[in-house]
């Protein structure tokens, strides 16, 4: 290939890349197709960045082709731009330039062809070995999806462990949108095993193993394992306040470990934009939380993609069952935080992945080309959401359902500096289309007038719910609005049981859940020496 100036690649990623890449060990072959006639950005892209890579390490073998020659015939190749990996052995594939997010799922992907390892389990692995049919797993995906490179990593997974039987395609929606109009995909990752939808969203490495088994999509069960591992502190959820708590907790002595059930950061990675942490004075939330959890893992282990299903206190030890073992702990601390909100009007759910979503960093990609969307929300996520939508060229218009915004003032001022427009006083009643969103119902909250507007997307920002199902299950006290009542020392009603961060309601700020996992931990360290819980008996 020809050689560049290596105008993608910054001089400390390739160092990190050559260190990673130290890893290698077979050859890899990476093949680009391209096509001069069309997606000629996207195509320059995806040659410049192989051809960086390939300067990095002999080991990467870049190989260019064009759509009409005989190795496109030979693997059903149609699109420019299309990478393959390894393709004489593997069948993985992606569809469109594997930018943003996307460039971690080929890095993460070449190590795996060219090791044989890949990011699965020996449990899954071995789960796979059952597999005897056919299975063709479509991931589609977009460059500012956090939650993207895990879904497509454990596709690419199945495809070198069961070469042959398994194909891998990694489809981009913005340079694909006729392949996501045909599937009415507009929301990302959603996973489509030999054309069924199975996963609209990211999932537990077993759930999504045993979709690729059945073709179908199956429910969370616990593991059945007698035995279990010995933790001083299990932590439930990966936010700030959990990894911060992780760090105290095993710079005090204790063993420690953090389940998170899906994204590595919580609701901070994917806030596009962050200006009132301490310290940085303009950060992106998924490289913020990207620092914190390297800091973490340094400390402590980090299971992504693990699911608590449940917790029992027995003996005075709290046993938690997960989708992948059990754990016995003389303490929990639930760092679950919180999730979006709903509407609750008619279509919402219907078209949910269709045209609704919450989370403009993972789903704004797509209408990035001037189409038209709507934010619904009037706090400091509803006003960074629409901004973010309004940077990357989205046609946007906030809606709120009173006279004046809860966002902080300069917030506010930027949605005046960038001439977004706001309906005031206005409410969304229904969300309506076909296939996809095309149009919702409006009322006026004062006068209770309707009036429809034709739209492509509806971006929902209107607060948040505590995800408290363990809590209840538990028997934790919460208050009216379901968020658990701790003390200063974030004990709850139950003794060994601890809360931090965004489930326990209060002002909802990442330096906020920081500062309460450093302090739960603390209390948790002073309790497990001398418990209180024990005293009072």
């Amino acid at each position: 290939m020809k050689q560049n100036k290596n105008v993608l690649i910054t001089p400390d990623s390739r160092k990190i890349l050559q260190e990673e890449f130290a890893q290698l060990q077979s050859p890899v072959t990476i093949m680009v197709f391209t096509d001069d006639r069309e997606n000629k950005p996207f195509n320059d892209f995806c040659l410049a960045l192989i051809s960086e890579l390939s300067e990095i390490t002999d080991k990467i073998r870049p190989v260019v082709e064009t759509l009409s020659g005989d190795l496109a015939k030979k693997h059903g190749v149609t699109r420019s731009p299309t990478i393959l990996l390894q393709p004489d052995k593997y069948d993985i594939r992606f569809t469109g330039a594997p930018a943003g997010e996307e460039v971690r799922t080929l890095m993460i992907s070449i190590l795996m062809a060219s090791t044989g390892n890949t990011v699965l389990s020996d449990a899954s692995r071995k789960r796979l070995g059952d597999l005897n049919e056919k299975r063709a797993i479509k991931v589609f995906v977009s460059p500012t999806c956090p939650y993207c490179p895990q879904q497509a990593a454990q596709a690419v997974s199945a495809a070198i462990e069961k070469p042959g039987l398994v194909a891998a395609e990694m489809i981009e929606i913005f340079e694909n949108k006729d392949i996501a109009a045909q599937f009415n995909v507009v929301s990302v990752p959603q996973t489509f095993i030999n054309d069924q939808l199975v996963a609209p969203g990211l999932q537990p490495e077993e759930v999504f193993v045993e979709e690729v088994i059945s073709a179908a999509p199956v429910e969370v069960r616990a593991a059945q394992v007698h035995e279990g591992i010995e933790k001083d502190l299990v932590i439930i959820g990966a936010g700030p306040a959990g990894l911060t708590a992780a760090i105290y907790a095993e710079r005090s002595g204790l063993r420690a470990v953090v389940l998170e059930k899906a994204n590595v950061g919580g609701q901070v990675a994917l806030t596009p934009v962050v200006e009132n942490y301490p310290g940085f004075t303009r950060i992106a939330g998924k490289t913020l939380m990207d620092m914190i959890a390297q800091q973490a893992i340094n400390y402590t282990d980090i299971n992504q993609g693990e699911e608590v299903i449940d917790i029992r206190k027995t003996g005075g030890l709290f046993e938690v069952s997960t989708s992948r073992t059990r754990y016995t702990a003389k303490a929990v601390l639930i760092t679950t935080g919180a999730e979006s909100k709903k509407l609750g009007v008619p279509g919402e759910k219907q078209f949910q992945g269709k045209g609704v979503s919450y989370c403009a960093a993972c789903d704004g990609y797509f209408f990035k080309d001037g189409k038209k969307v709507i934010v619904v929300g009037g706090g400091n996520t509803a006003a960074t959401e629409a901004l973010y939508l309004k940077n990357i060229g989205v046609s946007v218009t906030l809606i709120h359902r009173r006279d004046q915004l809860r966002a902080e003032q300069y917030l506010r001022q930027s949605l005046t500096d960038n001439k977004i427009p706001i309906i005031w006083n206005t409410a969304v009643k229904e969300i309506k289309g076909e296939k996809l969103v095309s149009e919702v119902v409006l009322e006026n909250t004062i006068d209770a007038s309707v009036r429809s507007m034709k739209i492509d997307g509806v971006f929902v920002a209107i607060g948040y719910v505590p995800n408290n199902v363990l809590a209840k299950k538990l028997g934790v006290e919460t208050d009216e609005e379901g968020y658990i009542k701790v003390d200063k020392s974030h004990r709850t009603n139950i003794g060994g049981i601890y809360a931090a961060g965004d489930i326990t309601g209060g002002i909802k700020q990442i330096v906020t859940a920081v500062g309460q996992g450093a302090v739960a931990a603390m209390s948790i360290f002073e309790d497990i020496a001398h418990p209180y819980w024990k005293e009072k008996n």
